[in-house]
């Protein structure tokens, strides 16, 4: 069966596999075509991540034609160097009490903000970001 891949960034591959290949299996063909390393790949169908030890055939909904989506794990800010990135900026403006009130508030509220975007979310913001960069590289 053919299995398509769609990555965030908007570009989609498609993959002929064997219904009892595991999604770790899977991975593995997308780390051969695309050089994204499986530790990296978050594989997802209807918003949902596959589970690396469940075959193709342990989710019914997907059949011939089914387009997963995957994410791939951005480098990550540590939350420590996010806080100083911040207390660096607020600081000028606050003392160093408030500048805590204001980080922990921030902290808070980011995270809040976060758990609130969709997948179709992050395509967009994503979308957007790429389009910019490539206006950019192009002037």
């Amino acid at each position: 069966m053919k299995i398509n891949i769609k990555i965030l960034n908007g570009q989609e591959c498609s993959f002929d596999v064997q219904s009892e290949m595991t999604i770790a299996e899977l991975k593995n063909h997308v780390f051969e075509a695309l050089k994204v390393p499986v530790k990296d790949q978050r594989l997802l169908l209807t918003g949902r991540p596959l589970c690396d030890e469940k075959t193709l055939v342990d989710y019914p909904q997907i059949k011939d034609g089914t387009r997963l989506n995957l994410i791939v794990k951005p480098q990550i800010i540590k939350t420590d160097e996010l806080e100083e990135m911040i207390t660096k900026h607020v600081r000028e403006h606050y003392s160093t009490e408030d500048t805590v009130k204001v980080l922990k508030e921030f902290m808070k509220e980011f995270d809040r903000s976060l758990t609130q975007f969709s997948l179709d979310d992050y395509e967009r913001m994503a979308e957007s970001l790429l389009t910019n960069d490539e206006q950019q590289k192009s002037q």
